[in-house]
């Protein structure tokens, strides 16, 4: 007998709906019932986002949810490990001054 296992997420084809979701005081998720997650932490100055998105298209609709919470500029992003689908939005925050991988 042969088993077949995908890679991560990639045999996953169900459509993507993330929400907001607050965890804590300043710290939201940006979830879904699966891969992938990422979030965000509100500091006094500015924001610090933890991944991005697979994509740029997808990455502004997470800007659009964080915009529904602050107004603060986005300075820091936090990249937790290499997969695609949590760097890959990255360049669609341009304020951003680091990212730390």
């Amino acid at each position: 007998m042969t088993t077949t296992v995908s890679f991560a997420s990639a045999s996953d084809t169900r459509e993507q709906k993330p929400r907001l979701q607050e965890l804590g005081p300043g710290a939201y998720g940006y979830i879904s019932d699966f891969d992938p997650n990422c979030g965000f932490v509100v500091g006094d100055e500015h924001v610090v986002l933890i991944d991005t998105r697979p994509t740029p298209r997808m990455a502004r609709d997470f800007l659009a949810a964080i915009r529904t919470v602050t107004d603060k500029p986005i300075r820091t992003i936090v990249l937790t490990h290499y997969h695609a689908v949590r760097v890959m939005g990255a360049s669609a925050f341009d304020e951003v001054r680091e990212i730390v991988a």
